[in-house]
């Protein structure tokens, strides 16, 4: 072994050592998000170019770690934050406007009872399916503007419901050690947004495909009502996708928080994660549903 070899593998070893230490006190799982944060190559992004919309939405299906390693520059949030907030309402309005289509074929049309009306009255329905009587016939929920109230709906209330969540989402990372400020935080957020608007989009045509095959072979009004309800709850499905990429992204955060947090609070990272999950879906249903039936 020559001088040259030996210095290589010492300065190997060194930097293990290093990794090691940054994720010492986290279980399995976060010790391998963190060392994979570390471990990111620069050839996996170039940070010399600017990355467009259309190279953002490849980050996002084929890239997720150059994707992470871009947000850690604080150069490049404002930049982000535009673009991923136009992916995430293109893919929301591309769902509203499908859904509004399957529903014109099925020729059936959601009538929404305010809550209030439901406070008082228990026994009415929140929620049913009723044919469509127009004098344009089925064309009748695009003439009155119903099928562009429902994609105003999902488009702003999903977005809107993430901005009312995001004080709570600042205050657990504070409370984790997490040294992220709040456009980082936002950032994080409407990634994650982006990610769910991409899994919708994903999940679109083959619920399409589905929800054809009931109308087409006449399955039964359980059957359209069923398949109407699951369609209008296809995002709420597409957001465990949005979840999951917010973890990976705060979990890969786990080098910025002193060695003593890492070890006292390893599994609070994805407590916080969970907790805001959970506050982000009571809010969205009640976001989305509210603002149809007021402009309805």
């Amino acid at each position: 072994m020559n001088a040259a070899e030996y210095a290589r593998r010492v300065r190997g070893r060194q930097a293990t050592d290093a990794e090691a230490t940054v994720c010492q006190g986290y279980d399995t799982e976060s010790v391998g998000s963190c060392e994979s944060a570390l471990t990111i190559d620069d050839a996996d992004l170039d940070t010399t170019k600017p990355v467009n919309t259309l190279g953002l939405v490849e980050l996002l299906l084929k890239n997720r770690r150059g994707l992470h390693q871009l947000l850690r520059r604080s150069t490049a949030h404002a930049g982000l934050l535009p673009r991923l907030l136009a992916i995430s309402l293109t893919g929301f309005v591309l769902f509203g406007v499908t859904m509004s289509l399957v529903l014109t074929v099925a020729n059936r049309w959601p009538s929404l009872t305010a809550i209030a009306t439901m406070i008082d009255h228990p026994a009415q329905r929140l929620m049913s399916f009723d044919p469509i009587h127009s004098s344009w016939g089925k064309l009748g929920p695009w003439m009155s503007g119903q099928a562009f109230v429902l994609t105003g709906a999902y488009a702003f209330g999903l977005v809107a419901a993430s901005g009312v969540a995001l004080p709570s989402l600042y205050f657990y990372c504070l409370l984790a050690g997490v040294r992220m400020s709040m456009l980082e935080v936002v950032v994080h957020a409407v990634k994650a947004k982006s990610i769910a608007a991409v899994a919708l989009v994903g999940i679109l045509p083959i619920y399409v495909a589905a929800a054809m095959g009931v109308v087409i072979f006449h399955a039964g009004e359980y059957w359209l009502q069923l398949t109407i309800f699951l369609g209008l709850i296809l995002p709420f499905i597409a957001g465990f996708w949005g979840t999951a990429s917010l973890y990976q992204g705060f979990s890969q955060l786990c080098d910025t928080m002193s060695a003593d947090r890492m070890a006292n609070r390893r599994c609070f990272l994805r407590r916080l994660v969970l907790s805001w999950a959970a506050c982000y879906s009571a809010i969205m249903p009640v976001m989305i549903y509210s603002l149809w039936q007021v402009l309805s």
